[in-house]
């Protein structure tokens, strides 16, 4: 996302462990930041964005695992989320849906040299979900850590090695409490819903409590149309996760362009 955005020209402000990044997409001022894995850290970042700036509408995207209609590298933009497996569902701003609904955009079909053989597409509609197994503790981001496991996005401004995020504070809660839970590795793609992440759905609910719009924009990193048929999570996730990621950061630079909200 940062790759979109027009920094302002003091864009870093930290707050409570946190970077955030101020700028512009599409002329719409927006607060980029990278909440980290889980529900936890995306609770809280969620929180903290929302308590410290002001906040007009919360935009998440990201990647996740497919099933249902989606297809790796496919942008999906579910109607509604869940965190209790399908008990119960959360809509979405039905405003932010329709701008989806009428977007067009072009998406990468390529990965790493790896030809997807397709032109994935963009589908808005369905269910997502959202769960993790870090047993209510917060995964600690990992200094230098890159992208996936980092505490700063790899590109962003004023990034340093040596900035340890949470890591202090979260890693022993969750060597104590989630390390087993973790090594056991489950698909995140499940037929059952058109996105499976671990992040979404807690966003959204910090955001339906300060009552602010919600939309969430997911590509595909696992799932059906691997044209390499690896064996699922997490290996299809690291081949695929960087067109998943440019691809759901498009759209969401797209969308912001249209959407006449904040």
């Amino acid at each position: 996302m940062l790759s979109h955005t027009t920094l302002d020209p003091d864009p870093v402000v930290v707050t409570d462990r946190r970077h955030f990044y101020l700028g512009s997409i599409g002329g719409k001022k927006v607060i980029v930041a990278m909440t980290g894995i889980g529900l936890v850290n995306a609770t809280d970042t969620t929180e903290i964005a929302c308590a410290r700036f002001s906040v007009g509408a919360v935009v998440f995207s990201g990647v996740a695992g497919g099933g249902g209609r989606t297809k790796i590298a496919d942008v999906i933009v579910p109607a509604r989320w869940t965190l209790d497996d399908g008990a119960t569902f959360h809509r979405v701003d039905p405003g932010m849906l329709a701008t989806a609904e009428k977007l067009s955009v072009t998406l990468e079909s390529v990965a790493r040299r790896i030809d997807l053989r397709r032109q994935p597409r963009l589908v808005v509609g369905g269910d997502g979900r959202s769960w993790d197994n870090n047993n209510g503790v917060a995964f600690p981001c990992i200094p230098g850590g890159g992208d996936v496991f980092g505490c700063q996005p790899r590109n962003a401004p004023g990034r340093s090695r040596r900035y340890a995020g949470n890591f202090t504070q979260a890693a022993w809660p969750w060597l104590r409490s989630a390390l087993i839970s973790n090594m056991n590795v489950v698909s995140t793609a499940d037929p059952a819903f058109d996105a499976t992440d671990m992040e979404t759905a807690a966003a959204q609910a910090v955001a339906d409590a300060h009552g602010f719009p919600f939309i969430g924009i997911r590509s595909i990193t696992d799932g059906p149309g691997d044209p390499l048929h690896l064996p699922g999570f997490p290996f299809q996730f690291f081949c695929y996760k960087r067109i998943a990621a440019h691809n759901a950061a498009t759209v969401t630079s797209v969308f912001l362009r249209g959407w006449a909200g904040v």
